[in-house]
């Protein structure tokens, strides 16, 4: 009789991530459904390595099979959105790119999500640092939120430099990213 695996396969790809074993992570996590929900588990792991591992290993899992990921966007979106606000800039940067990858290759999956994440996002641009209320202009364009319009326009005379881990958003600022925003939404 064949021996069945059941349970989560968490704890091996947290020992992989560990070993910086990232080239065996990934094409589990793409092929196997237990492998997956392993990684989606790690979000929630202490250690904001593991976390800043497993955003970075879910953001090349989208880019190689985004399809993979669409029974997970319910779980691993919110979880990516708050990480956005963390304190470790591993952990915000591979969130970041998460996020913004989920909505840009995601953007069906997203439904009543939707709004959650833009409320939060317009909620950023009160309380956040000013990295994080440039990443929340940003997204927000993206997502054409236009009741996120006056909070843009209350951020494009803003001219501290911000640094975003994206292409062309490095040391630009606050306020251009706003006004970039702000077009896409005019």
């Amino acid at each position: 009789m064949a021996f069945l695996s059941f349970g989560s396969k968490r704890d091996k790809i947290k020992k992989l991530i560990m070993n910086e074993r990232f080239d065996e992570v990934l094409p589990m996590a793409v092929k196997d459904k237990k492998a997956l929900s392993g990684l989606v588990e790690l979000l929630d792991d202490p250690a904001p390595g593991i976390r800043g591992d497993t955003l970075l290993l879910l953001g090349e899992v989208l880019r190689q099979n985004r399809d993979v990921l669409k029974p997970y966007v319910k779980t691993v979106l919110p979880k990516a959105l708050e990480m956005t606000k963390n304190r470790n800039p591993y952990v915000k940067e591979n969130a970041m790119v998460l996020l913004y990858g989920m909505i840009r290759e995601l953007p069906s999956e997203l439904g009543t999500l939707r709004g959650e994440v833009i409320d939060e996002l317009i909620e950023e641009i009160d309380v956040g640092d000013s990295t994080t209320k440039a990443f929340a202009a940003f997204i927000l364009g993206e997502l054409k939120a236009i009741e996120a319009i006056p909070k843009l326009e209350g951020l494009v005379d803003i001219e501290e430099k911000v640094i975003l881990p994206f292409e062309g958003k490095k040391w630009v600022p606050l306020g251009e990213i706003a006004r970039e925003s702000l077009e896409k939404l005019g």
